[in-house]
């Protein structure tokens, strides 16, 4: 476990020893769960509704640069596995400063455990991505390690997430974050983090460094 929180630590620091094309940016998420089925522990036949808004802002647009929406079902099929099966309407701010829109559909098994005082996620997404010029495909894996003793108010997170191309490019992106999150109440979680996102353009490996912020709302159904 401790070899698993140290590789994004290890990552961060390479990115901040490098300014190489580096830019800065804000990630602002927001994401709702909204009971369907409802179950005591999160396991069959507990059915959710994902409703999930971001924003990201960086320098090289001169403010806001992608916004995504994204909906749809997240299926538990045991205590371990979830399923998400969802739209996403994305779009993105061109060098015009035109906004050119990309609409998604996205199959994403999450596995999920605890294991003493740390839990894990480990996402797994599969992207169709639909523009007006053509079609792309794309795998995401995130690998999130929490240390979150039960009953904990403040949960230091680490996480990092690969993305692949499956129409060509390969492997093109590494997000790794270090990050600290708070319980405001039961259902309410606020996530706070530093991020050295690597992506590769034209001219090679560019590491962007970037500040994220999250909050998670799980609704609870009524009389709960």
């Amino acid at each position: 476990m401790k070899r698993a929180l140290a590789v994004p630590a290890a990552l961060l620091t390479l990115g901040l020893a490098s300014e190489a094309h580096a830019d800065y940016e804000v990630w602002l998420w927001s994401e709702n769960r909204v009971p369907i089925v409802r179950t005591d522990k999160p396991t069959f036949p507990r059915i959710d509704l994902r409703v999930y808004a971001e924003s990201r802002m960086n320098g090289r647009s001169g403010g806001l640069h992608q916004s995504f929406l994204r909906a749809g079902p997240l299926f538990f099929l045991t205590d371990f596995l979830f399923v998400g099966v969802q739209g996403t309407i994305y779009a993105d701010r061109l060098p015009t400063g035109a906004f050119a829109q990309e609409a998604r559909f996205e199959f994403e098994p999450n596995f999920f455990g605890r294991i003493g005082d740390f839990t894990w996620n480990d996402r797994n997404r599969f992207e169709a991505r639909f523009r007006d010029t053509e079609t792309r495909y794309r795998y995401r894996n995130q690998l999130r390690i929490n240390y979150a003793p039960k009953g904990a108010k403040w949960i230091p997170f680490v996480w990092n997430e690969l993305l692949v191309d499956l129409s060509g490019l390969g492997l093109n992106q590494n997000r790794a974050l270090i990050g600290l999150a708070r319980m405001l109440s039961p259902q309410t979680r606020l996530d706070a983090g530093f991020m050295l996102r690597s992506r590769e353009d034209a001219s090679g490996w560019t590491h962007d460094r970037v500040f994220f912020m999250a909050l998670f709302f799980d609704v609870q159904p009524p009389g709960k």
